[in-house]
């Protein structure tokens, strides 16, 4: 079988070496290439850092932090800087903390909806998933996480620009862990489809659109998706959601939910009434008392509408 972008059938069933993964997926010390998150000890503001370069080093406004000093430390450790009082706790970051903080060819999609695709797929490990609209690679790593090592991630994308970033960022993520999950595809997802497969075989668990119209690529994909599983479109606004589910009237779909996800970050800490203050100091010296908590949405950071996740499952 001829295959322009160089996949068929037979790699679906690639095996993975269980050791090189548990060897790229083991990380007790920090390492060149890694990514770090520096929390100040103090104001708790995080600082996100990498990849770590041994001649590298970071300014964190003023305070200087060396890579070096932070290759071979382990998690948590303190690293010291320029300035007496500035000092850092090192952490490797969360897919959150990776996906909002690396460089960007376009938006991402974020991890309140990634996370809710995910769940929407009903995902499980070894399952196969079909990405159309690669971005930044964002909802890639969380589908290939999701799917696990012996799993596998279909993405393809019309821009070389976007396809390029977001095979770099899965390459850089955690040494590396879902290389070999990922295979990053060029071009029109249905177009591709078609002339590299003879056969319109039912060979995905989950298929995921984040395209402008995907009207258009619905009933080339529809055919790969197998019998009772789930597809997930992601889209903006309600007229595309509208444009959508007019289609679907004429497609073995039919659409199970529409979601729009919304996170709101709440401010947790203790405080001390400034009024209160002298009273506590005169009758309970030597003790720390909490005069009341500040609990508040954190309004400056609420995650509010992204797009519309249009679920649809397929009922051929």
């Amino acid at each position: 079988m001829n295959c322009a972008f160089g996949w068929c059938r037979r790699i679906f069933s690639s095996p993975h070496s269980l050791n090189s993964s548990i060897q790229r997926a083991y990380q007790s010390t920090f390492q060149a290439g890694d990514f770090c998150i520096l929390r100040n000890v103090k104001s708790n503001k995080k600082y996100f850092v990498g990849p770590l370069e041994a001649d590298a080093k970071r300014d964190l406004r003023g305070a200087i932090v060396p890579h070096s000093d932070i290759i071979g430390q382990s998690p948590r450790a303190i690293v010291r800087t320029n300035i007496a009082t500035a000092a850092y706790m090192a952490h490797f970051p969360t897919l959150d903390e990776y996906v909002l903080n690396v460089p960007r060819a376009c938006t991402p999609i974020y991890p309140k909806d990634a996370s809710t695709i995910v769940e929407l797929l009903d995902l499980e490990p070894d399952q196969r998933i079909l990405e159309a609209g690669t971005g930044n690679g964002s909802l890639t790593l969380y589908l290939a996480r999701a799917v696990g090592l012996a799993g596998r991630i279909d993405t393809f994308d019309v821009r070389e620009q976007h396809s390029r970033a977001a095979q770099k960022h899965v390459e850089r993520f955690r040494r590396g862990r879902y290389r070999d999950t990922v295979h990053f595809h060029l071009g029109s997802v249905g177009e591709t489809l078609s002339s590299t497969l003879r056969e319109r075989e039912e060979i995905y668990d989950g298929i995921v659109l984040d395209m402008p119209e995907p009207v258009e690529e619905l009933p080339r994909v529809i055919p790969y998706l197998k019998n009772d599983r789930f597809l997930v479109c992601y889209l903006p606004n309600m007229t595309q959601v509208l444009d959508l589910l007019d289609a679907v009237q004429s497609l073995p779909l039919a659409m199970e939910t529409c979601i729009d996800t919304e996170w709101k970050e709440w401010e947790v800490r203790p405080t001390v009434i400034r009024k209160r203050q002298a009273e506590q100091d005169t009758e309970m010296q030597g003790t720390k008392n909490i005069g009341a908590w500040v609990c508040r949405p954190k309004n400056f950071e609420v995650r509010g509408h992204t797009a519309f996740l249009v679920k649809l499952r397929k009922c051929a």
